[in-house]
């Protein structure tokens, strides 16, 4: 057959490319399969898909290395490197979760809950923590867990007072909370009271146990402001300002002395950006889940520095320390998780001193107490934290008369 024959030969029309291709005539789906295979040796050279960055909270598997001592768990750990980094898996979870949201409105995630009018929700945190559960009142405090939580805190109110220090106790509200209207409507309360409830009631058998409800404050500003992110599962700062307020007003009970600074000492300033922590944890958050993020600030900013510590409490927690020289407020120890990295611009300006400690765990630092003598102590904590916080106190506080 010549050059000529063969440029007639149908194989090389449209049609015969059509029929070579053609799975059930020819075989093509081998050599389908082909293409598809070496698909993402192409990419790692050519690089011609989009990288599709995913917030997943976790740190992904690192590649093992096989060596004689660990040869047996080799296989193991590179199984999981490769489920982490194989080709096309951001891209494959990123169209996964983008049909998911849009198709059938579900998330696809365990973390993130999707609510109404472009709310997003925390759901499941941990194994042991689900705030959606907890806004169901799924399981409320046993009378023994409730004796537990006041025995702690009335123990470390004592120790603090008979040391001069005033203890001040605040608990920041899930974003379900305040805002129960925009979480689905298939999903109901079996009770009406919280275990935030139940703590509350539980400390007002305490003598003017010092406690911050924030919820009164924060529904009643939220008719006028947006205090909570729609796409993040924190507040926004003007939920951090509201707060505020409230820990200005029960420090004044002690110190009358210090200054509020009112909303019109601030501009306020919102702009569209990408969308919050849940939004990310979906891969939603540039496009369909996208955040107005409002912005607090100063007209006339009052200047503190933040003072670096090398001060090493444990694992997973972290120390600031900020000083104001126009602080009228004295020295302040405050024990807070991440609600608070938006209510530090508010009240660092009011304290000489205040040392921050970021602890999930809601521990007692007897020790940085002593050191630092501070006279006011602070603890935060999100309303969450309730699902399956415990918290404990040194074994020398387990007599709240002794000194």
């Amino acid at each position: 057959m010549n050059i000529k024959n063969l440029k007639n030969n149908e194989y090389f029309s449209s049609r015969g490319l059509r029929l070579w291709l053609s799975f059930k005539s020819t075989g093509g789906l081998p050599v389908l399969f082909l293409l598809l295979i070496c698909l993402p040796l192409a990419d790692q050279v050519f690089k011609f898909v989009q990288p599709y960055p995913l917030y997943e909270k976790r740190k992904l598997a690192e590649k093992p290395r096989l060596t004689f001592r660990e040869s047996l768990t080799f296989l193991k750990k590179y199984d999981a490197y490769f489920n982490d980094h194989f080709p096309f898996r951001n891209l494959l979870i990123y169209h996964n979760n983008l049909i998911q949201t849009k198709v059938f409105h579900t998330s696809p995630v365990s973390k993130t809950l999707i609510g109404k009018d472009g709310w997003l929700f925390l759901a499941k945190e941990t194994e042991t923590r689900n705030e959606v559960d907890y806004f169901r009142s799924l399981r409320l405090f046993t009378p023994g867990e409730l004796k537990h939580w006041r025995l702690i805190l009335r123990q470390r109110r004592e120790w603090l007072r008979r040391r001069g220090i005033a203890y001040i106790f605040m608990v920041v509200p899930n974003k379900s909370t305040i805002y129960p209207e925009y979480m689905p409507s298939h999903i109901r309360r079996l009770h009406s009271q919280s275990r935030l409830d139940q703590l509350l009631i539980s400390l007002r058998q305490e003598p003017n146990f010092p406690v911050i409800d924030l919820r009164e404050g924060l529904l009643a500003a939220k008719k006028t402001f947006r205090v909570y992110n729609k796409t993040d599962s924190h507040w926004n700062e003007l939920g951090a300002y509201f707060a505020y307020l409230e820990i200005i007003k029960k420090l004044s009970l002690t110190f009358p002395d210090i200054k509020v600074a009112s909303l019109g000492q601030f501009t306020v300033e919102s702009s569209i950006r990408t969308g919050g922590d849940l939004a990310r944890l979906i891969s939603q958050q540039k496009k369909d889940f996208r955040e107005q993020v409002i912005r607090v600030r100063p007209k006339s900013p009052v200047h503190f520095e933040t003072v670096p510590s090398a001060r090493k409490l444990g694992p997973n927690i972290r120390v600031t320390i900020t000083q104001c020289s126009g602080g009228t407020l004295p020295t302040t120890l405050m024990i807070h998780d991440s609600f608070v990295q938006q209510l530090k611009p508010f009240i660092a300006p009011h304290f000489r001193r205040i040392v921050f400690i970021w602890d999930w765990g809601l521990h007692f630092f007897k020790g940085m107490i002593e050191t630092e003598k501070p006279k006011i102590v602070i603890e935060e904590m999100t309303e969450r934290s309730l699902c399956d916080l415990v918290p404990e106190n040194p074994p020398e506080m387990a007599d709240p008369e002794e000194d």
